[in-house]
């Protein structure tokens, strides 16, 4: 958008309150549409601190890339050490993330 667009667009809407709730139909429908998506995700949505399928892939999959990282950069010394490095590296990755799992289902089930 240009300057010259900018202001003009500026001008038409100098008088409107920006945080207005929609009053036309189809923005009312809209925001209406939202809140009720909104609500369905909150109500499947698994509490915190829950082992899910996402987190298991998340925990998995990060892990093995970090090893293969970690592995591929201890590959110069040798290859027992670099495979003992990958291993513990995507170890500690796992233990880290379920360790934070945890600490997210306790301090959940504080408030």
């Amino acid at each position: 958008m240009s300057r010259e667009e900018r202001r003009a667009y500026q001008r038409m809407t100098r008088k409107q309150d920006p945080y207005a709730l929609p009053s036309s139909g189809p923005a009312r429908a809209r925001l209406q549409r939202q809140e009720r998506i909104k609500a369905r995700r909150a109500a499947t949505s698994a509490p915190p601190g829950t082992i899910t399928r996402r987190f298991l892939a998340w925990a998995i999959g990060g892990g093995a890339l970090v090893g293969l990282t970690a592995f591929s950069l201890a590959w110069p010394s040798g290859m027992p050490f670099a495979g003992y490095v990958g291993g513990g590296v995507a170890v500690a990755w796992m233990l880290a993330a379920f360790g934070l799992r945890a600490l997210a289902g306790r301090n959940a089930a504080r408030r």
